[in-house]
């Protein structure tokens, strides 16, 4: 969804309205970070008219829940007062000025990531690349690309023996376990 900032627009994604929340005018939305305290910090965003204009949004209120592992942010805005206001901008992408955007990126990149890590087989021979990792609660999993499709393992001592950071790589056991499953 995000693209990283870019220094020559004024104006960087940092979220998408998911939803209309209540009767009140609330919104639901989906930001590129999981960091509450970040997005509590936020009093003005920008949106988008239909002809392609920003313009500001002051925020009211924001409220995080949490269900599991999960947080939700539910916001409201000053100029929206009740749900059918709401429910107009459903899907609209919201905006914050580049310079001050750049705390949601660094989050994301601060994270390790495991996507382009080559994956070494039992006897060291490549497998593939780590094309998506996905997170159940439990732990990660990791989808890697090979020529003939792709498969997922599990990020757990039972597959990973080593995660190389330097040499971006891989190295498993056991992965025949993971075929007949």
């Amino acid at each position: 969804m995000n693209q990283a900032a870019n220094t020559s627009n004024p104006f960087s994604q940092i979220g998408i309205i998911v939803r209309s929340q209540g009767l009140k005018g609330e919104f639901k939305v989906s930001f590129e970070t999981d960091n509450p305290q970040l997005v509590e910090e936020l009093k003005m965003v920008y949106l988008r008219n239909d002809r392609g204009d920003f313009y500001p949004c002051r925020i009211t209120n924001i409220r995080v829940e949490g269900k599991g592992n999960k947080q939700s942010f539910f916001v409201q805005f000053d100029h929206i007062a009740d749900r059918n206001s709401a429910e107009s901008l459903k899907n609209r992408v919201i905006f914050l000025e580049t310079d001050k955007a750049s705390a949601f990126f660094e989050e994301s990149e601060d994270q390790d990531s495991l996507i382009d890590f080559e994956v070494m087989g039992d006897s060291g021979e490549s497998l593939g690349l780590v094309i998506d990792e996905m997170d159940n609660g439990a732990h990660l999993i990791i989808v890697v690309a090979t020529t003939s499709g792709s498969f997922m393992i599990p990020v757990v001592d039972e597959y990973i023996l080593n995660i190389d950071t330097n040499n971006k790589s891989i190295y498993c056991q056991n992965l025949n376990l993971l075929e007949d499953l």
